[in-house]
């Protein structure tokens, strides 16, 4: 049986949830008040409907309450966000998504009961941040509270040396989940060589850190931002 998703609000970030969603096999109902939103929705959710996301009859009537999860992406309407929140809670929704602007917002959307927040623009910049203040650092992904993920190409310290002497784990407080590395093929049309990069798998202890591997990291900021100084 497919998953059964809720869209509440069709700005650029609902209307991509709403569409991958369907795309992924699951059964969408994407909600907006904009008529022109829904008519471009339509055709690529499972229903489309326009309603008021504060009333639930509306919501009721729409199947929202036996949906396994919504996601609210009403926009600037911060006001309008927290009311269709509660409203889910009333008719029995566990599991909300819903996009915040703010810190504050985050703040009040989790004391309503929102099972999840999510602030698209904060986790942008913080990821164009980091990345323009340290040109190794190739991706940044944050995954909740102080702990996030980087992909960072080995520093120069690093190279030559196994996982066992380098001791990430007690002298930077890191664990290296995996790492990328360069191996080089043969063409067999142009019969030269080429780099091609592919997945080490688990590393161990006596793994050896070579020149141009990307390493995959957990950790918090903190101990990230010693690793990559």
């Amino acid at each position: 049986m497919a998953n059964k998703f809720a869209v509440i609000g069709l700005d650029a970030f609902g209307m991509n949830i709403a569409v991958n969603l369907a795309r992924r096999g699951a059964e969408v109902i994407a909600v907006d008040e904009d008529m022109e939103l829904i008519e471009d929705v339509k055709d690529k959710v499972t229903y489309a409907a326009k309603l008021d996301p504060t009333d639930s009859k509306a919501l009721k009537s729409a199947g929202i309450d036996k949906v396994d999860a919504v996601v609210i992406s009403i926009g600037s309407d911060f006001e309008k966000t927290m009311l269709t929140a509660m409203m889910l809670r009333q008719i029995g929704i566990v599991r909300i998504v819903a996009r915040a602007r703010t810190q504050i917002q985050e703040s009040i959307l989790e004391r309503i009961g929102v099972h999840q927040v999510v602030n698209p623009d904060l986790e942008i910049s913080s990821k164009i941040a980091s990345n323009l203040i340290n040109k190794d650092v190739l991706d940044y992904i944050q995954i909740g509270g102080e702990y996030n993920i980087i992909q960072v190409k080995a520093p120069r310290n690093m190279i030559g040396k196994s996982l066992q002497e380098l001791d990430l784990r007690i002298r930077y407080n890191l664990n290296l989940i995996t790492l990328k590395r360069q191996y080089e093929i043969m063409d067999e049309i142009t019969n030269q060589k080429i780099s091609k990069e592919r997945i080490y798998g688990v590393p161990t202890a006596g793994t050896v850190i070579q020149e141009n591997d990307i390493l995959i990291i957990l950790g918090r900021d903190k101990d990230l931002m010693k690793l990559v100084e």
